[in-house]
This record gives structure tokens, sequence and C-alpha cells, in this order.
């Protein structure tokens, strides 16, 4: 009878601790589930974010830490969604198209949206909207009016709004396309070119280094919204973004990270803070 007792008590024991196990298995599962949720990135809990290399103030490597408006609006994506942010620097002209491939999650990269571009990939809401801007050697016979343009050497970063806007807007100049704003600035200071197109707050930047360089010509681009490329198929991964977009301008997120590299410049309405 002991025996009997004994060996029945021990089965009992097992049931209730397979329920048990069973139980908590579920509930860690669900717990997983409820805490991670599935984006579609290419690595599950991470972003996977395709960026530049040299381009202040957009993404840079400073004290050997990678920073910049880019780099730091990304992160802070990244952190309201519960995912690991990755960066890879790549050259600008090769970023959506490594998007559209599926070999990067996402590019920021200030990016423009424009309808050429949403051909390939799609976009997360704006977070930015910036000027475009011409740099010249001091002394130069570019003046104000774009007009003064004409006949003249122009260099540009290849595969950037920049790009198509001349192609656009600049009838007579001689388009000279280069991997980087560096290199271009390097261009003309040596005489190659007459000029260098490129995102005012670079040009600015080079104005400010450098006394020999100055800025004739600021261009405002409402019309080419700044936003972060993704893959098309990804409408989970767009809608997190969004709502961490969201997330950031609300509650003041966004007016630290812009103010932290333009200090000088003018807030839209639609990136002021509205959480109280």
């Amino acid at each position: 009878m002991r025996r009997t007792h004994s060996k029945a008590a021990a089965v009992a024991v097992i049931a209730v601790l397979a329920v048990g196990l069973t139980a908590c298995s579920a509930t860690s599962s669900a717990s997983t589930s409820s805490s991670s949720k599935d984006y579609g990135t290419l690595t599950a809990g991470t972003l996977k974010i395709g960026t530049l290399s040299d381009a202040k103030p957009y993404a840079y490597t400073e004290n050997g830490k990678l920073t910049g408006f880019e780099v730091d609006m990304a992160t802070a994506i990244a952190k309201h969604m519960d995912l690991k942010p990755v960066f890879v620097q790549q050259e600008f002209s090769t970023l959506l198209p490594a998007v559209a491939a599926g070999s990067l999650d996402v590019a920021a990269a200030s990016t423009s949206v424009t309808a050429e571009r949403k051909k390939s990939v799609d976009f997360s809401n704006t977070y930015f909207i910036g000027y475009i801007s011409i740099i010249t050697p001091s002394g130069s016979t570019i003046t104000k009016k774009a007009s003064s343009l004409k006949g003249k050497r122009l260099g540009l970063m290849q595969g950037t709004l920049e790009d198509q806007y001349a192609q656009d807007h600049f009838p007579g100049v001689q388009i000279v396309r280069y991997p980087d704003n560096n290199a271009a600035k390097a261009a003309m200071q040596a005489g190659s070119i007459d000029a260098v197109f490129l995102d005012y707050p670079i040009a600015q930047d080079f104005v400010d280094q450098d006394s020999s360089i100055e800025m004739p010509i600021n261009i405002e681009l409402p019309e080419y919204p700044v936003a972060m490329s993704m893959h098309k198929d990804k409408p989970a991964l767009k809608k997190g973004i969004n709502t961490a977009i969201k997330e950031i301008i609300a509650s003041g997120e966004w007016l630290k990270i812009e103010q932290k590299y333009y200090p000088d410049a003018p807030v839209p309405d639609q990136f002021q803070p509205t959480d109280k």
C-alpha cells in the first residue's frame, strides 16, 4: 500500500510540473510575442540603417563615434520601436538601390522625397525640410541669380536631389559628379570646377570653416521634404517608423536633436512639440 501511494504521488507531482512548465512556456511565448513586434526587419530586433560617412551635420565621425542629425534621428526611431540600430556607411548613390534590393532595412541620409525615387522605394513621414545651396570661391562671377551659372562647371554629389534639380533648372550648366561633397569642394578649390551644389547645412559648415568660400545662392525646398526610405513591401515597418516619428516630434525630442545640429534654423510648425 505504501508503495502504491508513493507511486501515485510521484505521478501527480510529475503531472503538476508538466502543467506548470507548459503554462510557463506559454506565458514566456506570449510575453515574447507582445514585447517584440514583428516589423519584418532583416534581422529580428535590429534595424539595419544605411547612412553617409562624411556629411556633416547629417552623418559623420567625430572622436571615433558616428554622429549627426540623421544618426540621432534614426537612433531615436529605433529606440521607440524597441530595435537595436546598426549603421552601415555608404556613398549616397548606393543607398536607395540597397534599400530597394533589400540589403538595408532603411536609409537615413537626408533623402528628399521625389516622384522618381518613389518608383523604387517607399518613404516614411517627413522629419525635415531644408534648403540647397551653391558655394563658390571668393570673387566668383556667380551671383544670387541662377542665370549666372550658365556656362559654369557645377560640381555635386552623384544621385542627390541637387543632381536632378540642376538638370531641371540650370540650363547651360556643365554638371560634374563626385562621390561626396568633400571631393567636390576640393575640386572647386583646385580650380577644376566653378561651384558646388549641395545641402545648405553642409554648405554653411564649409563657409564657416573657410573664409575663401562664399554662398551666393540658397533655394528653399518645401516641395521636397526629407524622410527615411524603406522597401516598398514593408507595411509594418513603415507604420512603426511613422508612429515613432510622430512620438519623437510630439515629445520635443525632435526639437532637441534639430537644435543640436541646426541651432539657428527656423522650426516649421509641423515639427513643434505638442505634448504638454
